[in-house]
């Protein structure tokens, strides 16, 4: 299975740039099409809920403490739903993630590999029109270079009702052999999974460069899975892989 890129046949508008965390104000709007709030039942029996982003039809990008818990402890989802563009108000008809991908060195302990794929039972319908078509994010090898570069996240904070916020910050560093990029976005619990992207005006491309997963304990920094080499080809080889048995792999 490859990863699509676009269902559009438009070139997409740049997006607003809030100077501090804002709601956001269509969720139907591009980029935010393309991403949604999940909602995962524990094996605890809790409901937990989490962000997701969209890079096919069938795709989300995630972050695998949204699926499984590190080592030792052995909490897990039981079931996972996608609510795609959900704004908190009007109802959304939720599709069932029919395969979860997590990382087996996140598992072990490694924080460095907090992604995670999930495949949907069913691909999500095109919005009808007027509408405007999916235009699904693109996972970018990324490095140093974003450093300093103002980027976009959006996702669920817990603390708001399912509404989407979105956040627009500098990058402010980034360790690429453990996966880390770091900045001050404000985000809160929910958030994780969230796509941090920019968007290149010249092809209409929104470019996904990581995935929000935590705040840096003691500080103001948050952090997200860098995408590096290593990371997008992890999401790639997740991409196409059988459907497993039951609901979650470990890759």
């Amino acid at each position: 299975m490859t990863i699509e890129q676009s269902d559009a046949v438009q070139t997409p508008p740049q997006p607003f740039l809030p100077e501090a965390q804002v709601r956001v104000p269509n969720t139907n709007t591009w980029p935010y099409n393309a991403i949604g709030l999940l909602l995962m039942r524990w094996s605890d029996g809790n409901v937990y809920g989490g962000t997701g982003a969209l890079i096919g039809p069938s795709l989300v990008v995630t972050c695998s403490h949204n699926l499984v818990d590190q080592a030792p402890a052995a909490g897990q989802a039981t079931s996972i739903d996608f609510y795609r563009a959900y704004d908190g108000v009007h109802p959304v008809a939720p599709i069932a993630v029919r395969a979860g991908f997590f990382s087996n060195l996140y598992r072990g302990g490694q924080d460095a590999w907090d992604i995670a794929l999930c495949r949907l039972s069913a691909p999500v319908a095109p919005p009808n029109p007027p509408l405007p078509p999916i235009v699904y994010f693109s996972p970018r090898v990324t490095g140093a270079e974003i450093v300093g570069e103002f980027t976009h996240l959006a996702g669920y904070p817990g603390n708001k009702n399912g509404e989407m916020w979105v956040d627009y910050d500098q990058v402010d560093g980034v360790h690429v052999p453990t996966n880390t990029m770091l900045y001050t976005h404000d985000t809160f619990g929910g958030d994780s999974g969230s796509p941090v992207w920019t968007y290149d005006p010249d092809d209409g491309v929104y470019f996904q460069h990581g995935v929000h997963v935590s705040r840096t304990p003691g500080t103001e920094l948050r952090r997200a899975v860098l995408f590096t080499r290593p990371v997008v080809d992890w999401i790639r080889n997740a991409a196409n892989q059988p459907i497993p048995p039951g609901l979650l792999r470990g890759l």
